[in-house]
């Protein structure tokens, strides 16, 4: 009953508290929680392949959520279906994999701040494809954020000469897909609650999933070994907590604010890298901490609204 008390916890809050304040509690507490999920996978990923350990956090992700999330889909209406059907593919499916295969090869705090571009991505995709109209402050906001994102990229460890720039891509293209899934909640799902929405996207990648996952040869290399158990451990804390819930309250973030500022959280997600990164021995400069505060800055630029609005 966890999962079902959150939904009804976040309700009650939308009721007691305004949106204004909450919106930001909920992308604080998801910023940690997708921040500190980078590392599970990455450690994960010692044990298993990134097919196997994408395939796991969706299906463990299914199976917490269903027994919790099923009466749910009472809700869902055959006018949402298709915008589900996007949303399970390109945002949830896809991007799975991506995100696991590009730690592999280009490492968290690249993954991290590659993700920041979400909310760009939100921006003109709305605007091209929704029709969503966006205000100079939102513009401001958000070149601000990519200004840090770039001091970001020329102080760091991405220029490596590892020829393997090409898997940057695949998190620019999941960030695609999560632009894209707070666009169609704002536009085609604003009726539809974040438990329904979640357990929907779960349920239609559930047997997808299953077969990626027998095709990726798990059942043939697990022994069940401690190094395994440990890895198993961190995927079924990233799928029910980093991925089950995140999931719940993004969408429901979504819903009480806009397409744009739930976007935001991926621009926080480099700052829990950083601090997981020094506990973990990585080296901070100043200059990466600078981009850190540009980033917040441009979260804070783009989501400042006038007071006659």
């Amino acid at each position: 009953m966890f999962l079902l008390k959150i939904n009804d916890f976040c309700q009650s809050l939308t009721i007691i508290m305004e949106h204004k304040k909450l919106k930001w509690i909920f992308l604080i507490t998801l910023s940690v929680i997708w921040g500190t999920s980078l590392f599970l996978i990455k450690k994960a990923t010692l044990s298993f392949t990134s097919y196997q350990v994408g395939a796991l956090i969706m299906i463990f992700s299914a199976f917490i959520l269903l027994p919790f999330g099923y009466k749910s889909l009472k809700k869902v209406k055959k006018e949402h279906i298709g915008a589900l059907l996007v949303i399970a593919l390109f945002s949830t499916f896809i991007p799975s994999f991506m995100f696991t295969i590009a730690i592999g090869k280009v490492g968290v705090s690249v993954t991290s701040i590659l993700n920041s571009l979400t909310p760009l991505n939100t921006l003109w995709l709305g605007f091209f494809m929704f029709g969503v109209k966006f205000s100079k402050n939102q513009v401001y906001g958000l070149l601000i954020g990519f200004f840090g994102l770039i001091v970001y990229f020329l102080t760091g460890n991405f220029y490596q000469g590892s020829g393997e720039y090409i898997y940057s891509l695949l998190v620019i293209f999941s960030s695609i897909g999560y632009a894209l899934n707070s666009n169609l909640i704002m536009t085609k799902l604003k009726n539809l609650d974040a438990l329904s929405i979640t357990t929907a996207t779960f349920l239609i990648t559930l047997v997808p999933s299953i077969i990626v996952l027998y095709f990726a040869g798990f059942f043939e290399v697990y022994t069940g070994s401690p190094k395994q158990i440990n890895s198993l451990v961190y995927i079924l804390f990233k799928a029910g907590i980093g991925t089950a819930l995140a999931m719940i309250l993004y969408n429901k973030l979504v819903q009480i604010s806009s397409a744009v500022f739930a976007s935001s959280v991926t621009y926080l997600i480099p700052i829990v890298a950083f601090i997981w990164g020094y506990f973990d021995g990585e080296i901070i400069n100043r200059w990466q901490f600078i981009a850190g505060l540009l980033i917040l800055l441009g979260v804070y630029v783009a989501n400042k609204l006038k007071k006659n609005k």
